[in-house]
């Protein structure tokens, strides 16, 4: 079948997830590709019997520059629905070059096909719904209930506190997290050896559809827009983002006998280090309780667990929070004199 392509059509949009991403834009490349009989044009030598590309390619730029769409799949969708106005057919990739991921890559795409009268839900973009959830989470049945997770927060270079507070918003902004707890901030002094400042750190619950590995995938982004990098084990750092347990779908976060293990290249589960460290286990303390943890092949609570902490004596809870308040224990009025009695005079 003849076909026009238009291919590194470029414009700058504010499209994804991240504040950085509304906020400071980067670069979008399209490409379309049309179907049809070109016959007639070829022989007539008249635009009227084509498709216009440049027209195809001023619908596009208008979905790049236009009001921004948290994920890339939007985007194409929007643009091909926009050029079925002047195709039956047509398959649109957008490239997203710049994308967050905290590893050297050539680029990110979605690709589309649509057709005038089709129902757009019949053809999902390649990496997305059935084939991202069955790595790991069992399909879409799996993502109809949220898995739980813990992820821990450390920062302290730049303003920690700002940082702690921007990555609890992008992890709220993201369409498939929804944050349930944040701690308040605790001040902790640095272990590892490493001459730095002190810490700020925290620990938020979240509920999600993503997968461990994609959780992790948008910690880290999150991380590079704070510029983290990752050149001393254990050294000072603009933002760190941990995943410290995830629980499936059902499954109950506070068990450990239930969280999900893992032992990937990219990702432990659960956190290797994290029921040895008050640093994590005190701001998790706070917004999960009844968590426990497994310490020398048992399962103890977590303020058991921060008590045999060796940097126990360096964790200081202040009075930042960084989200939704957690409720202070409910106390016990103080009992009230009986009428008549020297203490009610």
């Amino acid at each position: 079948m003849d076909r026009i392509r238009l291919t590194g059509l470029r414009a700058f949009g504010h499209h994804g997830v991240f504040d950085h991403e509304r906020t400071d834009g980067q670069e979008f490349l399209v490409d379309l590709e049309v179907p049809g009989d070109l016959s007639t044009a070829g022989r007539g030598d008249a635009l009227a019997d084509t498709v216009d590309y440049g027209v195809l390619a001023e619908e596009a730029v208008a979905v790049i520059t236009g009001e921004p769409f948290d994920l890339i799949e939007s985007v194409a969708e929007g643009i091909a629905r926009r050029c079925l106005a002047h195709c039956a057919q047509i398959t649109v990739t957008v490239h997203k070059p710049q994308a967050p991921i905290p590893h050297a890559f050539a680029d990110v795409s979605v690709t589309v096909t649509r057709s005038r009268g089709a129902s757009s839900a019949g053809s999902r973009p390649a990496g997305t719904g059935e084939a991202q959830a069955g790595t790991e989470s069992g399909g879409d049945a799996a993502r109809q209930r949220p898995a739980r997770a813990v992820l821990a927060l450390g920062a302290n270079l730049g303003e920690p506190l700002t940082a702690l507070r921007t990555a609890v918003a992008a992890l709220e902004r993201h369409p498939h997290i929804t944050v349930t707890a944040a701690s308040h901030v605790y001040r902790t002094a640095p272990v590892g050896g490493v001459e730095q400042p002190d810490f700020l750190n925290a620990a938020v619950l979240v509920d999600t559809a993503l997968t461990p590995l994609e959780l992790l995938g948008v910690a880290q982004g999150i991380e590079v827009a704070a510029h983290r990098t990752r050149d001393v084990r254990w050294g000072p750092r603009t933002l760190d983002i941990d995943l410290i347990r995830y629980a499936a779908p059902g499954a109950e976060l506070d068990d450990p006998a239930q969280q999900m293990r893992l032992a990937l290249p990219r990702l432990d589960l659960p956190h290797p280090r994290a029921a040895e460290r008050a640093f994590v286990l005190a701001p998790w303390e706070e917004i999960a309780p009844g968590a426990r943890v497994e310490v020398a092949g048992a399962a103890v609570g977590l303020a058991e667990a921060i008590a045999r902490a060796a940097d126990a004596g360096g964790v200081e809870r202040t009075a930042d929070t960084l989200g939704p308040a957690v409720p202070e224990p409910p106390t016990s009025p103080a009992p009230q004199p009986a009428p008549g009695s020297e203490e009610a005079r």
